[in-house]
């Protein structure tokens, strides 16, 4: 072969499916759930199947340790595992966000006996979701209930009752167990409670957004539940003064973490709706779309600006992971509070590059992917939704604040 010759190589390219994901045993699954997403999409069929085999795959496990029924995987790891999934369906993916919080939680305390028994349902391959009472009509500085309710002694069932709604239950219809903070009656304290999926739990699926329709983010009701004594546990022990305050930086990262999925699938499909395009417009300058020298600039720009997303996202991965790595040290308030900085950074800048790559894809496939058939404008709406959770606007703002003034992040859970 001549100099002169261009050489076709594969390095590089997106793929859906990682080594990682594909080494653990995850390709057939994200596949197929990359393969009917559009499908589920338009007919509003929620994912429970595709979340079962997840779970019965190990994925809400993943960060358990091998000898504890898991895979071991570092917070890095998991972080590629859980993208791989949003590149499939962000809506799957979203769903997991609050397990797999529980389980970064728990794996710190695990001695503590309300954490153990959630690392044993996830050992079990079941999930865990919230039942803390919301409000979506809080005043500013002010924050939600965080009891579901009381909890009474009930001598008849020998066991706590309790009621109480959550709003915006993401994930909480595909969950087998329920977790929160509740008043006992007995001794007027608050404790920690395990509650399995059973009579007096219901899901309601009245979510109304317009993107992210398949979470299971409705309402969750509960309506005098019992809970045994035995799954009802003192709180954590309090935090040393000296501890980082900021204590879900994962959520966001998460969250972020997801639309970088959502980026990448939009990357792939680019290449599908080129190459399927019959058709170029009569004064375009090459017979067929693939040969379109505008429509190759844009696809390129496409990967260019999806590539750099994955990047920043990654960069609030490794953050995280070395917060991780230093907590309990002298080095976590420093590292902790530098994965908060970095999550607000990620998020701003994908929050406002994610919808314009969706847009792009648009422009690519232009009156050709508008039909709803292709539901390909749920990746623009999907994005939407996902960044809608904890606004952009008030982490530039902060950033900004932090390089003037040095001021430091909120401590609650959007930072």
């Amino acid at each position: 072969m001549s100099t002169s010759e261009t050489t076709i190589v594969d390095s590089g390219r997106p793929q859906l499916v990682s080594p990682l994901s594909a080494s653990l045993g995850f390709s057939e699954a994200i596949a197929d759930i990359a393969s009917t997403a559009a499908e589920r999409e338009l007919t509003h069929r929620l994912p429970y199947d595709e979340i079962a085999k997840l779970k019965a795959l190990g994925f809400g496990a993943l960060r358990l340790p091998t000898d504890a029924g898991g895979q071991g995987l570092s917070l890095t790891e998991l972080f590629v595992v859980a993208r791989d999934l949003a590149a499939a369906d962000s809506n799957i993916a979203h769903a997991f966000r609050n397990h797999l919080w529980q389980v970064e939680a728990s794996l710190r305390q695990r001695d503590h006996p309300f954490h153990a028994h959630v690392l044993d349902l996830t050992r079990q391959n079941k999930t865990v979701g919230l039942s803390f009472t919301d409000s979506d009509a809080v005043a500013a500085g002010a924050r939600p209930s965080r009891v579901l309710s009381r909890l009474e002694w009930d001598e008849t069932r020998h066991a706590y009752i309790g009621s109480g709604e959550k709003v915006y239950a993401t994930g909480n219809l595909y969950n087998d167990a329920f977790i929160g903070l509740a008043v006992e009656s007995r001794a007027g304290r608050t404790v920690q409670y395990v509650l399995d999926r059973g009579e007096g739990v219901s899901d309601h699926d009245d979510w109304q957004g317009f993107g992210q329709r398949l979470t299971g983010s409705g309402t969750a009701a509960f309506r005098a539940v019992s809970v045994p004594a035995a799954h009802v546990y003192p709180p954590d022990p309090p935090k040393p003064e000296e501890a980082a305050p900021w204590g879900y930086t994962f959520h966001q990262v998460y969250l972020t973490n997801c639309i970088a999925g959502v980026v990448r699938r939009i990357v792939l499909d680019a290449v599908e709706v080129l190459r399927a395009r019959g058709r170029n417009f009569y004064h375009g300058e090459a017979a067929h779309p693939t040969e379109e020298p505008v429509l190759q600039t844009l696809l390129g720009r496409i990967r260019a600006y999806a590539a750099s997303s994955e990047a920043t996202v990654d960069r609030a991965v490794g953050a995280l992971q070395r917060a991780w790595d230093s907590y309990g040290t002298s080095d976590e308030y420093e590292t902790t509070l530098a994965a908060t900085l970095s999550a607000a950074e990620a998020k701003v800048v994908t929050d406002d590059l994610a919808p314009q790559i969706a847009s792009w894809l648009i422009d690519l496939g232009s009156g050709s992917v508008v039909s709803r058939v292709g539901a390909l404008d749920r990746h623009w709406r999907n994005i939407k939704v996902i960044a809608s959770h904890n606004p952009r606007l008030y982490k530039e703002r902060l950033l900004g604040q932090n390089l003037l003034t040095g001021r430091l992040p909120p401590t609650g859970a959007f930072f």
